[in-house]
């Protein structure tokens, strides 16, 4: 199979340059190859809105360093744009030529309407947002975006981002009361809110750097900061704590990087207003955006909103980690099977059966780095991987029934924050159901013909008939046999057809 050149993204913004670069996986997946990030500050003392000399200079810098990286890569695209900084200055040209004779790249400066379009591209594709807002904080432009039914429906985008907000409203340090309620009455008047939705979706740098924030303040179970909720009640904390201390305190967090310090406070103040005039109850964040919603038009031109991005994502995930798909086919159908049959005995219901499934898509996914941690390793691909539409909870559950599978109860106490009480119950059941299931296909291409289990009076009976021999098999089902008997409650009997 050839394969496909890369494709990469530069987005110039008013805070930060970033460079993606990205390769397809499958038809609705792409793995990153590389980034880069570079705080520019374009966007910085613009007042008169002029791009300054010294954000000229730095820009410049900014684009060389991305590009050079980026060209490496010998990319069949390479997309660079410009958002709010490039948008607004009368002298844009002259940083746009300069950049052109610098390095050859022609960066396109994107609409509003663009800008708006690319960032639910990214968040859509990854996350399972059907109906909600989406909030993109930049350094320029605050950008407010309403979903229904997974389309866009309107976008506006302000002039409130992190850089020019504080330069417009937080002159003191820290500031005083009476700034902070004016970004808010900013927010409030710039901002129009037709009918409350109450999911909302944080895009950006921004939201990335107040999750991290959240993370160590909370001592969050999870690394991954894609798919992190964030309650109302804990977002306002966080503002309000950011907005009492000075630049330099803010810049001793260890979980806020230093070069956003003077101006994330602004930030989380127009996004806690943002909750406040959507009625959101809590904000989920997102790890892609602009970039790789660009990334999408080129990879997706006709259609670029995925149908399903769970189902992509586990797709994209498997790819990467060298699943044999045929293999892990046979696994999926009787892991439904059994999960089917056996619907009185552990009452679970259709989500939990959807989790099962795509860790059953993920059969062997810890292989290629070691077969004897294979399933250690699986539950950390699972844990770090590109894994979208996914809650945190649902991650947890996916990852230890990888982990669990072969044998053990799962340990899921390192993860009570994120989990309801029942669920360890419910991934004791569902690893049981994935290891007979992955037991039954011990082989290979698999011998087995059917795999049929049956519930009846005086237990459940698994009806197997193959093409030859199947010790191998019923070997492997008999050192499962215990463990499902436990967790359903019921004697379990393995019988074989005639061929």
């Amino acid at each position: 199979m050839t394969v496909k050149r890369p494709i990469a993204v530069v987005d110039t913004g008013s805070n930060s340059v970033r460079l993606l670069v990205v390769r397809r996986l499958t038809t609705g997946a792409f793995e990153v190859l590389d980034e880069e990030k570079f705080d520019a500050r374009l966007g910085q003392g613009q007042d008169s809105g002029n791009l300054t000399p010294a954000g000229i200079e730095r820009g410049l810098r900014a684009l060389r360093v991305v590009t050079q990286v980026a060209q490496s890569y010998q990319p069949s695209a390479l997309i660079a744009v410009g958002t709010e900084a490039l948008r607004r200055a009368p002298n844009r040209d002259q940083f746009l030529e300069a950049v052109f004779r610098e390095t050859g790249v022609e960066v396109r400066v994107l609409t509003a309407a663009e800008e708006a379009q690319a960032s639910f591209l990214g968040t859509v594709n990854s996350t399972s947002l059907s109906d909600g807002h989406i909030v993109d904080v930049g350094g320029g432009s605050l950008e407010f975006m309403r979903v229904e039914r997974r389309h866009l429906v309107s976008a506006q985008s302000v002039p409130l981002g992190a850089i020019y907000a504080t330069e417009r409203f937080l002159h003191s340090d820290p500031p005083t009361g009476k700034e902070v309620r004016a970004l808010r009455k900013a927010v409030r008047q710039q901002l129009t809110v037709q009918g409350r939705l109450p999911v909302l979706v944080g895009v950006g740098g921004a939201a990335r750097s107040l999750a991290r924030l959240h993370r160590s303040k909370s001592r969050y179970p999870l690394r991954r900061l894609h798919g992190m909720v964030i309650q109302r009640r804990e977002f306002h904390r966080i503002a309000a704590m950011l907005v009492a201390m000075t630049a330099e305190q803010r810049r001793k967090i260890s979980s806020i990087n230093t070069a956003r310090a003077d101006i994330i406070h602004a930030a989380a103040i127009a996004i806690d207003e943002v909750m406040d005039l959507a009625g959101a109850g809590a904000i989920e964040v997102s790890g892609q955006g602009l970039r790789e919603g660009l990334a999408w038009m080129e990879l997706r031109p006709g259609q670029p909103v995925l149908p399903d991005v769970r189902a992509a994502s586990i797709e994209g995930l498997a790819r990467a980690n060298g699943v044999d798909a045929p293999g892990a086919a046979d696994v999926v159908a009787a892991a439904a099977r059994l999960f089917d049959a056996t619907r009185a005995l552990h009452s679970l219901g259709n989500d939990d059966r959807e989790i099962l499934l795509a860790a059953a898509r993920l059969k062997g996914a810890g292989m290629h780095i070691d077969y004897y941690n294979r399933d250690r390793h699986a539950e950390y691909l699972v844990h770090s991987g590109a894994l979208h539409g996914f809650t945190h909870r649902e991650v947890v559950l996916l990852a230890a029934l990888l982990r669990w599978a072969p044998d053990g109860v799962p340990d899921l106490s390192p993860y009570r924050a994120v989990l309801a009480p029942e669920d360890g119950r419910c991934a004791t059941v569902l690893a049981a159901l994935l290891g007979v299931a992955q037991a039954a296909h011990r082989r290979t291409p698999t011998p087995l013909r059917s795999f049929a289990p049956v519930l009846r009076d005086d237990g459940l009976q698994i009806l197997l008939r193959g093409d030859g021999a199947l010790d191998a098999e019923v070997l492997a089902l008999e050192r499962q046999q215990k463990r499902l008997e436990i967790a359903l409650g019921v004697t379990v009997q393995v019988h074989l057809l005639p061929a």
